[in-house]
């Protein structure tokens, strides 16, 4: 099992697999790199596909602390300097593509690309921005995951998906989150919170692709629209039937739009079709 020291004692586990352009696939809250096994299975034919359990998640260590995202970002630069990579595309779901976002504005210099999917700028509602999680509704979020963590995974988890035929995926997708503990899915969805990355956005020169099922219940899509109304250099593209795991729900068009932005191609602004 592949592991990188990150701080002195502290070690996440990563997974290498294929060769050529790099990709570093980033989860989401509660999360861990077992998430993109159909992005590795499709991928890593011709690129070189590398998935992280975040500090927390997965096979990760676990210490006790604060998750935050200064710590996450720092994580992921140990993962890419410890391996040398360069000309990285970066790729985010949810949470992971938040980091992404934060990664990209301080160290640019060894990516390539940022790719995002289910994710945006910031997760809930603000003043001039009146979409999202109500702010009303955000301090109830972050108590139903300290008092109640099991079944608030499973009911986030379960309004990831759209599509009502992949009922085993769900569970499983349920089961990875179930092995984050308490403290860790608290203080990080605390800092999921806290983070407004909306100024740091027109300071990002890298190409950034923005991905986005059209009926993601989790991730508003309008900030994705936001995102890309920020960046200065984005595209923005929507997976018709897919909610929050548009990289599951529309595996073949979203695997062939990654492919393709890496290969220079830019995405179509839509694909698939809705209810097929």
């Amino acid at each position: 099992m592949p592991r990188i020291e990150v701080e002195p004692g502290v070690e996440i586990h990563y997974e290498d697999r294929g060769s050529g352009t790099p990709i570093v696939f980033i989860h989401g809250w509660g999360g861990s790199g077992d998430v993109w096994d159909l992005q590795v299975l499709d991928l890593a034919g011709d690129h070189r596909c590398i998935t992280v359990d975040l500090r927390g998640h997965g096979a990760s260590d676990k210490p006790w602390g604060e998750y935050t995202y200064d710590l996450f970002t720092r994580d992921i630069h140990a993962l890419i300097q410890g391996l040398d990579l360069d000309e990285v595309t970066l790729v985010g779901w949810s949470m992971g593509g938040h980091l992404a976002l934060a990664y990209a504005a301080e160290h640019p210099e060894r990516l390539a690309r940022v790719v995002l999917t289910g994710s945006g700028p910031r997760f809930w509602q603000a003043d001039d921005a009146p979409y999202g999680t109500p702010a009303g509704e955000v301090q109830g979020l972050i108590d139903a995951v300290r008092v109640a963590r099991t079944e608030t995974i499973a009911g986030l988890y379960g309004n990831n998906f759209h599509r009502t035929d992949l009922t085993a995926t769900k569970d499983w997708f349920v089961q990875i989150g179930w092995q984050v503990p308490a403290f860790v899915g608290l203080t990080s969805f605390q800092a999921l919170i806290d983070n407004d990355l909306r100024p740091q956005l027109p300071e990002i020169d890298l190409p950034v692709h923005v991905f986005s099922g059209r009926h993601d219940l989790i991730w508003d899509p309008r900030w994705s629209e936001e995102a890309h109304r920020l960046l200065p250099n984005s595209t923005l593209t929507f997976f018709e039937n897919s909610g929050h795991v548009a990289f599951v729900e529309n595996r073949v068009e979203w695997n062939a739009a990654l492919a393709g932005v890496i290969a220079g191609r830019a995405p179509a602004e839509s694909y698939g079709v809705d209810g097929a």
